[in-house]
């Protein structure tokens, strides 16, 4: 099989205009940027990539063309189309197979609310699930032609991080996700477990959906600031873990992943997909309840060599699984069958 003769187009039906320039930026989300990311992994082997979304303009960024989603012509044949989560999108275009990235726990009730049916079984779409979390929600009903485990993993930049080993940071945790997803519970937990055993410890939040006073202030909770990608990345290099308890939706968990490419430590109870993420005293800690929760936090704030007894662990797994790979499980489930 030549497969740098192959065309792939993906197809995002969100409101977002977007290319390539903008995976650093503060427009796309994970889903988004995952798809980039796989879409120029295609175009490094060669494959011929089209990427439509929202965008106005028609765009060529690291080889893949991006051009709005109503200019997709029927006349070209492409060899797969991917559409994100609507498979209504397969109607705009002419394609030899099928897939839907699933990017949610879509149940049967939801699959219909979003007319899903009956362009799945005019299109016989595979659905694409990115953990067995996911897979193991995704029934037959709403995925009746097939599913497969393909995961995604991070930015390219997450790895070319040099990490200091032996670096040890504030003692300082961060939690980076949106506050609707336990966030409650963790500064629970927090303010009665963990802070009130040394006022040096800090916990930094996310600053959306959530009413900042006097009592985070006092408890050394504080508010972090939102940058580009690569603030980010500096950004998280100074926290001695990412405290996240996890949350039904979750079906990967992105975050996660970003925090174990830079050597930063999970502490997690392991909902959603957390517990696929998240290797128990490897990459992180899966705490049964909130006082195990409160325990391995509390040792990585305040025992040094506990912090970075892990940090080396996590150091030497880091670079495991990578976008070529990524890439090759599509082009087996695909063009091999």
């Amino acid at each position: 099989m030549i497969y740098n003769q192959k065309k792939i187009i993906i197809i995002d039906n969100s409101k977002l205009a977007y290319t390539g320039d903008d995976i650093n930026g503060k427009i796309v989300r994970g889903t988004e940027t995952s798809l980039i990311l796989l879409s120029e992994q295609f175009a490094q082997m060669g494959m011929e990539v089209d990427y439509c979304n929202s965008i106005d303009i028609k765009k060529n960024v690291n080889g893949v063309n991006y051009f709005n989603k109503n200019d997709i012509s029927k006349k070209k044949i492409y060899d797969l189309a991917i559409v994100i989560s609507d498979a209504n999108e397969f109607k705009r275009v002419n394609s030899i197979k099928k897939a839907v990235f699933s990017n949610s726990n879509q149940s049967f009730e939801k699959f219909l609310r979003k007319k899903q049916l009956i362009p799945f079984i005019k299109y016989k779409p595979k659905l694409i699930t990115l953990c067995e979390y996911q897979y193991q929600k995704r029934s037959f009903l709403t995925s009746f032609y097939g599913k497969k485990i393909i995961p995604i993993t991070v930015d390219p930049k997450f790895l070319n991080i040099e990490i200091d080993e032996n670096f040890i940071p504030e003692r300082k945790v961060i939690y980076n996700i949106r506050s609707n997803r336990n966030l409650d519970k963790l500064i629970k937990i927090w303010c009665e477990k963990i802070f009130p055993i040394s006022n040096e410890f800090k916990l930094y939040i996310t600053p959306d959906l959530i009413d900042y006073n006097d009592y985070h202030r006092n408890n050394n909770i504080f508010l972090r600031t939102i940058g580009t990608r690569d603030e980010m990345i500096d950004e998280l290099k100074n926290y001695r873990a990412l405290t996240y308890l996890g949350h039904k939706s979750d079906i990967f968990t992105l975050t996660a992943e970003e925090a174990i490419k830079l050597c930063l430590p999970v502490i997690t109870f392991g909902i959603g997909s957390l517990k696929e993420r998240v290797t128990h005293m490897e990459t992180g800690f899966i705490a049964k309840n909130d006082q195990e929760f409160a325990n391995y936090t509390i040792n990585l704030l305040s025992n040094d060599n506990f912090y970075l007894d892990i940090k080396k662990k996590m150091k030497m797994k880091r670079k495991e699984n990578n976008w070529f790979s990524i890439a090759q499980s599509w082009i087996n489930y695909f063009f091999d069958e």
